[in-house]
């Protein structure tokens, strides 16, 4: 392993890494495993507080997926926990009011959530710690509250003003959005107590379930108390592909986690150690464009239709992707618009070799721009990720999961842990993803280094339609003829931020000490935090 030049040290230590998306998580998971906690303790201690100091990206009125590798088990295992559409919600019924689309935000947006039901099931397959001492820091944050932060504070100048929720249980309570103000969220903290003392079927079943759904009905939405009924969380065979010497498991469908091994596979066909920096790149970006092609075509709920997930992540599929790129022009492709735009990612391991990798979201920033009531849960917006055509993959139906953006990864090498890792994004997830494993797996990068390298973002042009341009954008810090090169092969480059795309979370663990490496993306408030 390299160990290259960042603005951050790589975070190291034998017993425990956490990273997160906020140092604060960090901290709540390093709490739990130092008093004896495993890898699941600690991520659902980061978790839940993730869901009150990031509220804009994740709670328990939205998502999670999660990858875990636990030496009782014996191996890696996916665990879904998105929601599926209402009953109410068809084609059907947009249709009727004269919708050609799912509104992107306010109460017909709102998918059933499944985070409560994934925590519930990591800490009933493998937590350890008391529930409670396991939520204790994501309660008091909640209720005695936490220093709002600049990010924070410019989603809620962003959104408040023009959403009565947001506004009245943000913006009016921190007065000026100053950073350092405490924002306290004691609704929030009512309904985490709420969900430690009754578990799921407290809040899918009982008071708890009944408060969000009457909630949300007042305000024009259709989750009732009986979409709320059954399992939202399910284990799943996580994906594999091999990469080289390494074996990656990705997310299965619905998450787009395919696109990050597709990708790979179809990379992995170059000779990248003998290519120029443009060529690698330009080879990199041709393969995100097939593979996203793959998911406007393919990507699904499975209980609903093939997603076609072993054919597009075989080796066979990938060269004959491959063999539509050439080294001198861009390509043009039908591509789709992003998924959704906020989202929070964190991982963690223990001193027994287990790790989680796990990533959450209620969608865009604030979600539906809707709370629950007196619940003090912000809703997500996930069911406008649906389509209204009914011939298309991800079309919506009563029941039906959508497709989700949110995907992470877990690599091995020689049948061992060698890192773990993933980055919200939308769209820049998988391309981020790819990025970064090529810094961690061909180019030997420490994660922090991984992760700090410059990067660039392939989207199409706004709104997605072929006669528009397509954008290559990319981070300051890319050598000047690196981008004369990419101009040469057709590629619109526009030169944007340092710190634009992702915020990327990485641990790996050296094989001969055992040690743990953790990474965190200077990009937003994330911190690896070790001993």
């Amino acid at each position: 392993m390299i160990f290259g030049r960042a603005t951050r040290p790589v975070v190291m230590g034998r017993n425990g890494m956490v990273s997160s998306g906020h140092y604060l998580a960090s901290l709540a998971g390093a709490k739990v495993l130092q008093e004896g906690g495993n890898a699941v303790d600690a991520a659902l201690a980061a978790s839940l507080t993730l869901s009150v100091v990031a509220p804009e990206t994740s709670g328990p009125g939205g998502d999670l997926f999660a990858l875990v590798s636990m030496r009782k088990s014996g191996k890696v295992e996916a665990l879904n926990a998105s929601g599926a559409a209402p009953t109410k919600a068809s084609i059907e019924f947009f249709r009727s009011k004269g919708m050609s689309k799912i509104p992107t935000d306010g109460p017909l947006s709102i998918a059933i959530p499944g985070a409560v039901d994934g925590w519930m099931e990591l800490y009933g397959r493998y937590g350890t710690l008391d529930l409670g001492r396991i939520a204790a820091d994501a309660i008091s944050y909640a209720r005695e509250g936490f220093p709002l932060y600049g990010r924070l504070a410019a989603r809620i100048e962003e959104i408040g003003s023009a959403y009565p929720w947001i506004d009245r249980c943000y913006r009016k309570p921190l007065g000026d959005l100053r950073p350092v103000k405490i924002l306290v969220q004691r609704d929030l903290a009512g309904t985490l107590e709420q969900i430690v003392r009754n578990g799921r079927e407290g809040f899918y079943q009982g008071e708890l379930g009944a408060r969000m759904c009457a909630a949300v009905l007042r305000e024009g939405g259709i989750i009732a108390r009986e979409d709320l009924r059954g399992q939202h969380a399910e284990w799943l065979e996580p994906l594999t592909a091999t990469y080289k010497d390494y074996v990656l498991f990705e997310q299965p469908p619905v998450s787009q986690g395919f696109l990050v091994l597709e990708m790979l596979n179809i990379i992995e066909g170059f000779p990248l150690d003998r290519m120029e920096p443009a060529e690698i790149i330009h080879a990199m970006v041709e393969a995100k464009k097939l593979a996203f092609e793959d998911r406007v075509n393919h990507l699904e709920d499975p209980r609903f239709g093939d997603p076609q997930v072993a054919r597009l992540i075989s080796k066979e599929h990938a060269g004959k992707r491959r063999s539509l790129i050439t080294n001198n022009g861009a390509a043009r492709r039908h591509l789709a618009g992003a998924f959704g735009s906020d989202t929070t990612y964190l991982c963690t391991a223990d001193r027994e070799g287990n790790a989680v990798s796990l990533i959450q979201s209620i969608f865009a920033p604030f979600g539906s721009r809707i709370v629950a009531g007196d619940t003090g849960m912000i809703m997500n917006n996930r069911l406008c990720s649906f389509l209204l055509d009914p011939g298309k993959a991800n079309a919506l139906r009563p029941g039906k999961r959508p497709a989700h953006t949110l995907n992470s990864y877990m690599v091995f090498r020689k049948g061992e842990f060698f890192a773990v890792g993933g980055t919200p994004g939308n769209d820049d997830q998988p391309q981020s993803n790819v990025q970064i494993l090529v810094n961690l797996l061909d180019r030997e990068l420490d994660p922090q280094a991984a992760i700090e390298a410059p990067r660039w973002s392939h989207m199409p042009g706004t709104p997605p339609r072929l006669e528009l341009p397509e954008e290559l954008s990319l981070e300051e810090g890319f050598a000047p003829e690196l981008i004369s090169g990419l101009e040469q092969k057709g590629h619109k480059v526009k030169v944007v931020g340092r710190w634009s795309f992702g915020a990327a979370q990485v641990i790996a663990r050296d094989p001969d000490t055992g040690t743990w490496l953790g990474g965190a993306d200077p990009r937003r408030e994330g911190y690896a935090v070790g001993w």
